[in-house]
């Protein structure tokens, strides 16, 4: 019988093939089985594994250099960013409560965010950065005061920023390294440098970044 009796003599052809009374259909025909698994086995044509390989090879090179996601925020002039892995939201700016004796120009206090108790830390103290805009061309930044809230695991935390501008995604192994002072920021909370357009963004380590938090309000 031929390999694609099906063709002719079967369900597409005249429908003649006595197997098919047996059958019902081509489809539960162990010869058309047969002939499906001697696709898969037969030998692959001169070059195809090492087109294929090449082009696997081609994707995971891809993949390793896949972009991370930051968040993208201002404080001040200052352009930083955090993994996405550990950003919650972006919220309108809510009620800072005091805590006696505990608050300080880096711990703000407590909000209430989606009925949850979060503590507010000031990133703008604890990096260091400018309150007020020095010169004409800084105080030209529009003002959009929003909320951060950030959690890595072991509760969450809100802290203040002057502008959002959203998730970029960046080469983790194209970061540029971090000076010895970017701006008044700290160089031991950066992790390196990113470049979007015509800024140059400092990402931040959330590791040593939460670690400081959980020192605040000790």
């Amino acid at each position: 019988m031929q390999e694609s009796c099906w063709n002719k003599i079967g369900y597409v052809g005249d429908r003649s093939c006595p197997e098919l009374a047996v059958w019902n259909h081509c489809y539960n025909c162990p010869q058309y089985a047969r002939v499906g698994l001697s696709l898969l086995n037969r030998e692959p044509p001169e070059g195809y594994l090492a087109e294929n390989t090449e082009s696997i090879a081609a994707v995971k090179d891809d993949d390793t250099a896949e972009k991370s996601g930051a968040v993208v925020f201002r404080i001040s002039k200052e352009w930083l960013a955090l993994s996405s892995h550990v950003f919650v939201s972006v919220l309108e700016q809510s009620i800072v409560r005091p805590v006696p004796h505990r608050s300080s120009k880096f711990f703000r206090g407590l909000t209430n965010i989606q009925g949850q108790i979060v503590p507010v830390i000031s990133m703008r103290e604890l990096l260091g950065l400018d309150k007020e805009y020095l010169t004409a061309e800084e105080k030209g930044f529009r003002v959009f005061s929003r909320f951060i809230c950030v959690d890595r695991g072991l509760g969450r935390w809100v802290f203040a920023v002057d502008e959002v501008l959203g998730v970029h995604h960046y080469f983790s192994d194209g970061l540029l390294d971090a000076p010895a002072t970017v701006s008044k920021a700290p160089a031991a909370y950066t992790k390196g440098l990113f470049e979007m357009k015509d800024k140059r963004i400092s990402l931040l380590e959330e590791e040593l970044l939460f670690e400081a938090f959980n020192r605040i309000i000790k």
